[in-house]
């Protein structure tokens, strides 16, 4: 029914907003926003490959082989949804079920015999794996997968543990983005690793010309917030003279997930990013803060809970806790989905020939139950007979079996064959999708960790903040998708 409406709308699928539970924007007071990869889209390629080079200097200035220098940025390889076994090296695909469906150690795809042995023997413990719940995580674990296999080329060239390399790894990203050798290329050249949204600020008018209030609460220092959003928000709309001017409450250096659950006091900064007041007693419309909590958000700002809407990218840090600890509502913005939307439509007639295939293959498993029991029926009969002396009707019932036996095991090659032939098809469109791991909220056809997450924690998702340009701000968005399997 909603698919239907929107199509007549005419929005394109890639920019719809989707429904995980209902949500009345009419009872939305104020609007908070992330900034990076929210508000600021990042051309990924180049981002993630400028990252992934200045952490690999590091390492090799650190001591690691000279070598790695000839290490390259593969942007096709790591997803968003993945797992990282840190301790063995691996890279794993899971299902909403914790099964591992796909892993690789390095470049090499692990046998389904050794993810049985590794993890699906019994149920491991995803907790102990790094989630890669952000796009700023793919360039890290990238490098990983690049020094796990150069270890394996390489025996012995690097005597540290998986868990070890992944260790300084994360301690170098860190150390990248902390001494600007990544910000200071980013804000020299914003063009060469920053996407503009020409429908950014215009979104974002209709928000606010509806009375509602917005803020911005990110990790990002002020003085590179600051030359971002000059960046993002420059040129995009004639009545605002700078892109402060949009935000009710500007929340920089936030610290987040701590921010949802912490303590720590507001600070307040002027437009040069100087602390004007150590502790902020009250916070101001317009101010410009630093540090703060979520608690004290909602005290010195008059908003609760569920009056307030968090838009942000990063699953764990901008969507549980808020919807976990605050009860605020939520907004998870899938960049991934404005390219994986197109290539899943033209894709229909092929998700349409696999369930047709697995149609057949439960009609012929019931054939081949139905057989069973006729067989199973049929010696029991022929053991009674036997019991009362009649050796001819025994003999009778099977001969008979004979034929069914024959019978069962043509049709048992048959479902065979459907099987391979099914999987082949799940593979080849996966495939297609992603030349690795696959659709992203899906694992084959089972939906997948990271879209049990959204499922979960997300109120509504899309692929950008623009894409509320299409929604009055009073709409009141309604969940069709909390049928179970007894309602089809």
């Amino acid at each position: 029914m909603l698919s239907e409406m929107l199509a007549k709308l005419k929005i394109p699928k890639q920019q719809r907003i989707f429904v995980n539970r209902t949500l009345n924007f009419e009872d939305i007071k104020v609007v908070g926003f992330d900034m990076d990869h929210t508000l600021a889209l990042y051309k990924r390629e180049t981002f993630e490959e400028l990252a992934f080079v200045e952490t690999l200097k590091k390492f090799i200035a650190a001591g690691y082989p000279q070598e790695l220098a000839q290490l390259r940025f593969k942007h096709d390889f790591v997803i968003r949804g993945l797992l990282v076994d840190r301790a063995r090296g691996n890279v794993l695909r899971v299902d909403a079920h914790k099964y591992v469906k796909d892993a690789y150690h390095g470049y090499r795809r692990l046998s389904k015999e050794e993810r049985y042995q590794l993890y699906n023997q019994q149920s491991f413990p995803v907790e102990e794996c790094l989630s890669i719940d952000t796009l700023f995580a793919l360039s890290e674990v990238q490098l990983f997968v690049e020094i796990v296999e150069f270890m394996h080329q390489h025996p012995g060239a690097i005597a540290k543990s998986f868990q070890q390399v992944y260790d300084d790894i994360r301690l170098y990203i860190d150390l990248s983005h902390k001494d600007n050798s990544i910000k200071a290329k980013v804000l020299a050249h914003p063009e060469r690793y920053l996407k503009k949204d020409k429908h950014l600020a215009s979104s974002l008018l209709r928000q606010i010309d509806a009375g509602k209030s917005l803020f911005l609460l990110t990790n990002s220092t002020y003085a590179y917030t600051n030359q971002v959003m000059t960046w993002v928000f420059e040129g995009t709309n004639e009545g605002f003279s700078s892109w402060h001017d949009y935000w009710s409450y500007i929340i920089t250096d936030a610290g987040k997930p701590n921010f949802f659950g912490g303590a720590a006091p507001f600070q307040g900064l002027d437009r040069s990013g100087q602390v004007v007041e150590v502790t902020v007693d009250q916070l101001q419309q317009g101010g410009i803060y630093q540090g703060g909590n979520a608690g004290l958000f909602e005290t010195q700002s008059g908003f609760r809970g569920d009056e307030i809407l968090y838009v942000g990218d990063h699953i764990y840090g901008d969507i549980i806790h808020p919807k976990g600890i605050l009860n605020w509502r939520t907004m998870l913005i899938v960049e991934e989905l404005e390219e994986e939307l197109p290539k899943l439509a033209k894709l229909k007639l092929e998700l349409s020939r696999i369930y047709e295939h697995i149609h057949q293959r439960e009609e012929l498993d019931e054939k081949l139950q139905r057989l069973r029991s006729k067989i199973g029926a049929n010696f029991r009969q022929s053991e009674k007979a036997k019991t009362r002396g009649d050796h001819l009707k025994a003999e009778q019932l099977l001969g008979e079996n004979a034929k069914l036996n024959e019978a069962f095991s043509g049709l048992r090659q048959e479902l065979n064959t459907l099987d391979e032939t099914i999987k082949i098809l799940i593979d080849h469109r996966a495939k297609r999708v992603h030349p690795v791991w696959g659709e992203l909220m899906k694992v084959g056809l089972e939906a997948s960790r990271f879209a049990q997450q959204v499922n979960s924690y997300a109120c509504i998702y899309s692929s950008r903040v623009s894409n509320l340009r299409y929604y009055s701000p009073f709409k009141k968005f309604l969940s069709y998708h909390e049928n179970l399997p007894i309602d089809s």
